[in-house]
């Protein structure tokens, strides 16, 4: 991205030698900012400032470009309007939002080729093939990135064509092909000192280093480190050197482990100073394996638990990303319902100007029918979107909560999970280096280790509770199956049945399952919280419009005719799925006989069958 940064500057009225002093840069640019009046003037500014911020604090850069595309569209100054866009693309793609990037620059698209603006073309095929690089789609970045190339090159946009040409090396190189690699990131180092374009030249130096690493050429590869690395002094480009240090260490990780150690620290140590957080996590991660090797399991621990707390921090960022990205995308949906309101009232401007000509009688009756028709369509679509925008908000919702237990039952495995581990390692060498002689002492320390044994199975049956792999893997059924199987185990000896009776035809897709299983989880997670039951049955009813589910339980029962208290969150979840579902759920419960609940569900033409 500090590739496409330096080519996107050359619209900037700025001058060029700010690039190695990017806070003076911002600085000097607030000041013309605060001095400025609300004209095209003032969105190339904003343009610009958002451009300074990205690189050290994205978020920022997200909330000035949108301030920038505002007054464009405000101003109808299309080609900022597509500016402020290819710029947001960018600093969203920096927050690690490539969805929303990738919307983004789709738009920025769509507005340059409407204004025949070709820099912008380029600048945002390039962008979409770097976001879905980043994602691990190089073939897909491949086809965005040729484009781009060859309409840098039928346009002699030497400027442009230069980073483009380093992304394509590298996107070789993730496909494993460092022969073609090696061939246009070479293309593009040439171009990069031709245009002395010195961010460009240290990225593609790194990449030359990594291509020539992975051809198993270790001096040439710390050649090609080395010199990306004296390059970049005093520039602000942390990715370029902390990938470089990181290089480095892994070429001396077997001949010279303490070297690799000091790469490593380094590589952490510029990538903190750049604001670079993916760099000092794969630093980090890296720095404790190297301590590993070592035997040193202090400092390996050290190390992983940094990685975990920039984890934290990541998501953190991450998600503050994801609320700016909700907002704009609604923004985006607006100006697009706009234009095309516009487009739909020109058209039939038109045809009732054409009626018009037929006569005064037959224009006056032709004009009632359009109005007639056009406020009736505007009834039937307003009713439409408020549909179809609640459903987009309980998708919305039910996506973030399923999100959301894969990261907390993630984070459990991975960051407790490990430290846990890494606690019982340390203690089991801390037990062989003290040789307790008193067996009490032996004892306590044994229940010390079976207890923290204990606590990594906890942690990692709730992260599979989280997000259960029976049911990722064969469906609603057996996951259900399983959930039914572990209370029977439980301790308060409850009996389990599951009948299911499963035809042929229409069905729910896994999306439908996905709702079903966790009202379902929710309801019998209430029978064995509330009900004090014994015995507990799960009856599955297929008809050919509908699903029905009962839940009986033989519990202490409630009336539900007296029934005061309001429902509690778990219910109120269950009543939401089940509205999203358009479905019906029904609870009859008497005092002393327990509870049976009915769930409803319709089915619809073309779906999946239920797994069983």
């Amino acid at each position: 991205m500090l590739r496409l940064l330096l080519a996107f500057l050359c619209w900037s009225m700025v001058h060029r030698s700010w690039a190695n002093q990017p806070s003076a840069r911002a600085d000097s640019l607030e000041q013309l900012l605060a001095a400025s009046h609300s004209d095209t003037n003032r969105v190339n500014l904003l343009v610009q400032l958002a451009w300074a911020r990205t690189d050290a604090d994205p978020l920022k850069g997200v909330e000035v470009g949108q301030r920038g595309l505002r007054l464009a569209r405000r101003l109808e100054f299309r080609s900022g309007e597509c500016r402020a866009l290819l710029m947001l693309g960018w600093a969203f793609m920096r927050t690690g939002n490539y969805a929303t990037a990738v919307q983004t620059q789709v738009t920025a698209r769509r507005l340059a080729a409407a204004i025949g603006y070709t820099g912008g073309l380029i600048h945002s095929d390039n962008a979409i093939g770097y976001a879905h690089l980043e994602q691990g789609s190089a073939l897909l970045a491949l086809r965005y990135f040729r484009r781009a190339a060859a309409n840098a090159r039928q346009h002699h946009d030497v400027a442009l064509l230069t980073p483009i040409l380093g992304n394509i090396g590298r996107a070789y190189l993730e496909l494993n092909r460092p022969d073609s690699a090696w061939y246009y990131t070479w293309q593009g180092y040439q171009l990069d000192l031709q245009q002395a374009d010195v961010h460009s030249e240290i990225g593609d130096l790194s990449i030359l280093g990594d291509i020539a690493a992975r051809q198993g050429k270790s001096n040439q590869a710390r050649y090609y480190y080395g010199q990306a690395i004296r390059r970049a002094a005093g520039m602000p480009v942390s990715y370029a050197l902390s990938r470089a240090y990181l290089g480095l260490a892994r070429l001396a990780r077997n001949s010279q482990p303490r070297q690799a150690l000091r790469y490593a620290r380094r590589a952490i140590a510029v990538g903190e100073a750049g604001s670079y957080a993916k760099g000092v996590f794969e630093a980090s991660d890296y720095l404790a394996d190297l301590y590993a090797d070592e035997g040193n399991t202090a400092e390996a621990y050290r190390h992983l638990r940094a990685a975990a707390a920039l984890r934290d921090s990541l998501f953190s960022q991450y998600h503050v990303g994801q609320v700016q990205a909700l907002t704009f995308s609604e923004e985006l949906h607006q100006q697009q319902l706009a234009e095309q309101g516009a487009q739909a009232t020109a058209r039939r401007w038109q045809i009732g100007l054409a009626v018009a000509l037929l006569g005064a009688i037959a224009a006056a009756l032709v004009g009632y029918l359009l109005i007639s028709r056009r406020h009736l369509r505007r009834e039937v679509e307003f009713v439409q979107d408020r549909q179809r925008m609640e459903r987009l908000h309980s998708r919305a919702i039910l996506d973030a909560e399923q999100n959301e237990r894969r990261r907390i039952g993630a984070d459990l495995h991975d960051s407790v999970g490990q430290l846990l581990s890494a606690t019982k390692i340390t203690l089991g060498a801390l037990h062989r280096r003290l040789h307790l002689p008193d067996t009490s002492q032996q004892e306590l320390f044994s229940s010390s280790l079976h207890m923290l044994d204990e606590a990594v199975r906890e942690v990692r049956s709730i992260s599979h509770n989280l997000v259960p792999t029976t049911f990722t893997q064969h469906g609603l059924v057996p996951a259900l199956r399983i959930l039914l199987d572990r209370l029977a185990l439980g301790p308060n000896s409850l009996r389990v049945t599951l009948d299911v009776c499963a035809l042929d035809g229409p069905r729910l897709d896994s999306t439908q399952e996905n709702i079903v299983f966790r009202i379902l989880q929710e309801l019998i997670h209430n029978v064995t919280k509330h009900a004090q039951a014994t015995e507990l049955t799960v009856r599955f009813s297929c008809q050919p419009e509908q699903l029905e589910i009962n839940i009986i339980d033989n519990g202490v029962g409630f009336d539900a005719a007296n029934q005061v208290v309001a429902p509690g969150i778990g219910l109120r979840n269950v009543e939401s799925r089940v509205a999203y579902l358009h479905g019906q759920l029904a609870i009859e419960s008497r005092v002393g006989i327990g509870t049976t609940t009915t769930l409803k569900i319709p089915l619809q033409l073309g779906l999946t069958p239920v797994s069983v």
